[in-house]
């Protein structure tokens, strides 16, 4: 051991570098098996080898000649200078890289929690915690709110739990307080149609029938100005949610709403093409399982389209839409707006005209 140590401190440029392939070699070892080493330890594995190589520099440098001496200790020393004087460009470049990480608890299990803050909200994701110097590879829960809910004093956080094959098991909404979860307060003041304030943009609409919750929300942008959304239902009072229906594919500026637990409507973008092709208005029938395009039974050959006035509604137990239409007066002098009530006796899959 003494002969290893003497042949490490007379070459401490050569080890340095045999301490870094060793510790690459480690890390890919566990990389096999899901785990890797926590971000704290990284960080002291490299300032020991930064540390250790610019000591082997000067250290090659003694034994050299005076020239070379001089230009090595001149070259290395203008190196730790830059990097001090520069050190504060350089920690915000790698702050964009080197994200927080917080031991924490989620159902009673412990995480190692890596935050990324955006300039609009906060990404969380939870890997498994294997002690202090190590953690899991695999996402475990995904989760997503306006600030660091371990830096904030008070902020909400939607959780996303995904199994051992990466699939979304279920999701939940928690408060967080000083770094710690909260029960969640229930609002009293839901309105069955109204839309309610939520924590973030992805969760497009929101509405409550006694326990059931049902929620839309944004999975992706689809360029240039579309966007894919799926239903997510909760039978807790809004606790736990699991996502219901595939994908579908909508303008960003698509409004919705759900009249019971089980018919739905999603409105594109408001018009509705009279050329039997267009998907402007889905139905569903299933509490958002599935959807059909609602189709009208219309025909004006002075207009290309309707525009909807409100969402459908029930009256007297029967679907009415109410849409407008900028078509030629009786004269076909000029134009006019004319209101159209249409209803729909099979659940909004077609309409006619009143």
């Amino acid at each position: 051991m003494k002969k290893f140590l003497s042949k490490v401190k007379n070459d401490l440029f050569a080890y340095s570098f045999l301490f870094l392939i060793i510790f690459l070699f480690i890390c890919f070892i566990l990389f096999l098996f899901n785990i890797r080493f926590r971000l704290w330890f990284i960080i002291l594995m490299t300032v020991i080898f930064l540390l250790s190589l610019i000591a082997g520099i000067i250290q090659i440098a003694i034994r050299e000649s005076k020239i070379v001496k001089i230009i090595i200790i001149i070259l290395t020393g203008s190196l730790i200078l830059f990097c001090l004087f520069f050190y504060k460009v350089f920690l915000a470049i790698f702050s964009f890289f080197l994200c927080p990480e917080y031991v924490t608890t989620l159902g009673g299990t412990k995480y190692v929690a890596v935050v990324n803050q955006g300039l609009h909200n906060a990404s969380i994701y939870y890997y498994d915690y294997y002690g202090p110097f190590l953690m899991g590879t695999n996402e475990r829960v995904y989760g997503i709110s306006n600030y660091n809910p371990f830096t904030d004093n008070e902020t909400e956080l939607h959780l996303i739990y995904f199994d051992d094959d990466g699939k979304k098991i279920y999701e939940k909404d928690v408060n967080y307080e000083n770094g710690k979860i909260v029960d969640e307060k229930e609002s009293d003041n839901y309105d069955a149609k109204i839309e309610v304030p939520t924590i973030n943009d992805n969760v497009l609409y929101e509405v409550k029938f006694d326990k059931t919750v049902i929620r839309v929300r944004k999975t992706e942008d689809v360029m240039p100005q579309n966007m894919a959304v799926s239903v997510y239902k909760s039978t807790d009072s809004g606790k736990n949610f699991k996502c219901v229906s595939d994908s579908i594919i909508v303008s960003q500026e698509a409004k919705f709403i759900f009249l019971d637990e089980n018919i739905g409507f999603i409105i594109s973008t408001g018009n509705i093409w009279l050329n039997k092709t267009s998907k402007d208005l889905y139905v569903t029938t299933d509490g958002g399982k599935t959807f059909e395009t609602s189709k009208f039974n219309y025909k004006n050959d002075d207009v290309e389209y309707m525009s909807t006035i409100d969402f459908p509604y029930f009256e007297e137990d029967i679907l009415h839409l109410e849409c407008s239409i900028y078509t030629l007066n009786d004269k076909r002098d000029g134009y006019k707006d004319v209101k159209l009530d249409f209803i729909s006796e099979d659940n909004g899959l077609t309409w006619n005209l009143n």
